[in-house]
């Protein structure tokens, strides 16, 4: 396990990065980039680390190791850490006042659990050129750390004029049955805090402003076996009737803007010499607007009563932990202009907001009306396959980036 006297020496003040009190964030993008370009080494070595740990969603063991090392890092620039226990898994809070109790307070959010399964990390880590191969890298165990470094680099100015800032992890993200994610939505609600989500990105200047909306539902239909043969009239065939209801369904696909419906994991019938009697499938649907959604089961349910076979019973049921969409607000709209303004001005790069369909915990604290931004993690690409990687070069800028959003949100806020 890393000690924190191991790395303390690099966390004393320096003077070359004394912060320009009348241009804060050019100060601290500028002077962050120049030091995580020495940091890189040092970095790549933590990221070897975290990514040692087997850490998938069922996992504790690696859950639990994963929270404690990353309180490891975060103590060492006097964070104050708490692991909250759980019997599948512990997630992790840091927390840092500051001196300014008029400012935001900003809250990193990311997660530690992986779709990876125990053993993959000690046959996949490769470093090939500027790519860190590795299962969870950009998925998002170089994003947390990039959030740690954007911390260290505050650290390293002197920089407090904020109200609190505050890195959660949990270990659930991966999964729907979700034993952790109402601690993100009680964080969000005690801390009112600007959001800064560290899932992946595909550029620099590229920042997620907006998510879709998730939820899935189970369509089940019974009807009445038959011998197929001798009798098959007598039968009520459910799994031709959940056929014909698939069908129907796949007509929501763009029915309103960045709606997406997908049919997926089916099962139904017992032999094939007897009318299948029971059916049952898996829908996930995604969109852009909670009343999208809601407008969407009404209709569905009544194309269910076009059947094709009659007397088949059939029930629609919404699945458990569905996500709200990340709606873009004009406070988070408000963050974007602040992050247009460090990557075009400072950084000299485009600037690439993005509406994403894959759902985040940031989904959460935007329903609870906290400004929230994602994709401020690490670039790669691959997450949740064999071939996951992060990309190294873009990590200063990356990793200054999101230290110079914080002092923007804190000290124009304040």
């Amino acid at each position: 396990m890393l000690q924190p006297e191991e790395r303390s020496e690099s966390l004393f003040l320096d003077t070359r990065y004394a912060i320009d009190a009348s241009n804060p964030v050019q100060a601290v993008v500028t002077n962050g980039l120049a030091y995580m370009q020495e940091a890189i080494p040092r970095f790549t070595e933590d990221l070897h680390r975290l990514t040692l740990i087997d850490s998938p969603s069922e996992h504790k063991e690696g859950l639990d190791t994963m929270a404690d090392q990353l309180a490891v890092l975060l103590q060492h620039f006097e964070m104050q850490t708490t692991i909250v226990e759980h019997a599948r898994g512990n997630a992790l809070i840091g927390t840092l006042v500051g001196d300014n109790p008029h400012a935001p307070t900003c809250l990193l959010l990311g997660h530690h659990d992986t779709v990876h399964p125990v053993g993959s990390a000690q046959t996949r880590i490769q470093l090939d050129k500027d790519k860190f191969y590795g299962p969870g890298t950009v998925d998002m165990k170089a994003g947390l750390l990039q959030g740690i470094y954007a911390l260290e680099i505050l650290k390293q100015h002197d920089y407090r004029n904020f109200k609190k800032l505050i890195f959660l992890s949990v270990p659930d993200e991966e999964i729907s049955n979700r034993y952790q994610a109402s601690l993100v939505r009680q964080i969000a609600r005690d801390e009112k805090p600007y959001v800064l989500g560290l899932e992946g990105a595909s550029a620099i200047g590229t920042v997620v402003t907006r998510r879709k909306g998730c939820a899935h539902y189970r369509l089940t239909a019974e009807g009445r076996a038959a011998h197929a043969g001798s009798s098959p009239e007598k039968g009520r065939n459910a799994v031709l009737e959940l056929a014909h209801q698939i069908v129907q369904a796949q007509s929501f696909m763009g029915w309103r803007p960045g709606f997406t419906i997908n049919a997926g994991p089916i099962q139904g019938g017992s032999r094939a010499n007897i009318v299948s009697d029971f059916a049952q499938i898996m829908f996930d649907i995604r969109f852009l607007r909670l009343e999208d959604r809601f407008d969407a089961e009404a209709r569905w349910r009544e194309l269910l009563r076009n059947q094709l076979v009659p007397d088949v019973q059939l029930t629609l049921t919404s699945e458990p932990d569905s996500m709200v969409p990340m709606a873009a607000t004009d406070a988070s709209l408000g963050m974007a202009e602040k992050i247009r303004f460090i990557t075009e001005n400072i950084l000299h790069t485009r600037f690439a907001p993005e509406t994403r369909g894959g759902a985040s915990d940031c989904c959460k604290t935007a329903d609870e009306g906290c400004p929230s931004i994602d994709g401020l993690g690490a670039i790669g690409s691959g997450a949740h396959t064999t071939t996951e990687y992060v990309k190294l070069p873009p990590i200063p800028k990356r990793v200054a980036l999101l230290a110079g959003l914080i002092v923007a949100i804190t000290s124009e806020e304040s």
